[in-house]
């Protein structure tokens, strides 16, 4: 009975280490009160390179380069 509990015990941490080593890009939730338009916008240094945008009713767009340093931000319509 032992072994199987440290068995068990050896499997779950195993499983905790893999998931808890994967990288986290969480998106913050957006201001409550009504649709907001979300804009990602992305930066190498401090210059902004690209941009992605959608909601307010609007159609998405984007400009420039999707990639480098993401910043996420919510602002009502």
């Amino acid at each position: 009975m032992k072994l199987g509990r440290g068995v068990l015990a050896a499997v779950l941490a195993a499983g905790v280490l893999a998931v808890g080593s994967t990288p986290v890009h969480a998106i913050p939730p957006p201001p409550p009160g009504g649709d907001n338009l979300i804009v990602f916008t992305y930066y190498s240094g401090d210059q902004v390179v690209g941009q992605r945008w959608f909601g307010c009713s609007q159609p998405a767009g984007q400009w420039g380069t999707l990639a480098g340093t993401l910043k996420v931000f919510f602002t009502p319509c």
